[in-house]
């Protein structure tokens, strides 16, 4: 009913590549996943971002990206796509893409939780782990952990890429 007030529907502009990663931590489940990472300016209709697609752009997760630095890029491009697609919101200029509501991905807030626990007895690849741990580095929230003597140690990671600087062809 309430949508209904409005005569030319309720815009979201939410953090992900829509039709993947729907609901919350959109930059979690993009490292987690390996879906594509972005975007999406989307009208609102009775289910969780599943509305028409009026605009996107997508951003590229780099092996250098947390949760925070994934999250921070998606934050800027949400600014520049809503900045270069409001005028033509304000006129009436839009075209709406129907959003392919049986693909894609959706996650709820308590999700995270099942990732952020690492159990040492269990058997991840390399990839899976750092991803975990990568997907959940966001300074200061606490992320992935392990239990260690009862109680929990936190584990963030520092990610850079190699300089080039000082390197001789050889250690």
């Amino acid at each position: 009913e309430f949508l209904n007030i409005f005569n030319n529907g309720v815009i979201n502009l939410h953090p992900a590549y829509l039709p993947f990663n729907r609901g919350a931590y959109s930059n979690v489940w993009s490292i987690i996943d390996n879906t594509p990472a972005g975007v999406t300016l989307h009208y609102i209709d009775e289910g969780i971002d599943t509305g028409n697609i009026i605009a996107q752009r997508e951003v590229i997760v780099e092996s250098v990206d947390t949760g925070e630095t994934l999250y921070r890029k998606l934050e800027v491009t949400s600014i520049e796509l809503f900045q270069e697609i409001w005028p033509l919101i304000k006129a009436g200029q839009i075209i709406r893409r129907l959003q392919e509501k049986e693909i894609g991905t959706y996650y709820r807030i308590r999700d995270v939780e099942k990732i952020d626990r690492i159990d040492l007895d269990q058997t991840y690849t390399a990839r899976e782990l750092i991803n975990i741990l990568r997907a959940r580095t966001f300074p200061p929230y606490k992320g992935a952990y392990f239990e260690a003597d009862g109680k929990r140690v936190y584990l963030q990671l520092q990610l850079e890429y190699a300089s080039d600087e000082g390197c001789e062809g050889g250690i």
